[in-house]
């Protein structure tokens, strides 16, 4: 059922953290090019503080900006180059997902979303057991303004897991 997910352009998979996006990512789509806003806030730590870890109490807003545009520029080479591109990113809301519909319109692509949905008593658990694991209050607060991915917000496809 995911596999009918790669005839899709852009794949977005949203979930809280310890949700188990970037396994699923690795799992089912690794032929496509992945773009992940967590992995560039460590990569962009590293380089720029001498191998210094990213660590959740590092969360800058300025920096933030930053790394959106990191993020927006991957994007766009990709597209440019008619790439398909998994994107592993919380994207919990319909604002936070409106920036990647609207990448997919103006470069002509389709878009699928998948949308893991777990209870906050198990995504604590299982961000506890991740390398990084952010406080349980962001999850809780994450958790509490999910709003659940629907075609309407103009993905072709949106599959529930």
């Amino acid at each position: 059922m995911i596999e009918d997910l790669n005839k899709y352009d852009i794949v977005l998979i949203v979930g809280n953290y310890g949700s188990g996006k970037s396994r699923l990512a690795r799992e089912y789509f690794r032929d496509r090019k992945r773009v992940d806003r967590h992995e560039i806030r460590h990569h962009f730590k590293e380089m720029t503080e001498h191998g210094a870890r990213w660590t959740p109490e590092d969360w800058d807003e300025d920096v933030e900006g930053l790394i959106k545009r990191i993020e927006y520029n991957l994007i766009v080479h990709f597209l440019e180059r008619d790439q398909k591109i998994i994107i592993d990113n919380t994207s919990l809301t319909r604002n936070s997902r409106k920036r990647y519909i609207d990448h997919a319109k103006k470069f002509h692509k389709s878009i699928a979303c998948i949308y893991l949905d777990s209870d906050s008593s198990t995504l604590i658990e299982q961000n506890r057991a991740r390398e990084f694991p952010v406080p349980d209050s962001v999850i809780a607060q994450l958790y509490a303004r999910t709003e659940v991915p629907s075609v309407e917000e103009g993905f072709s496809q949106v599959m529930i897991m």
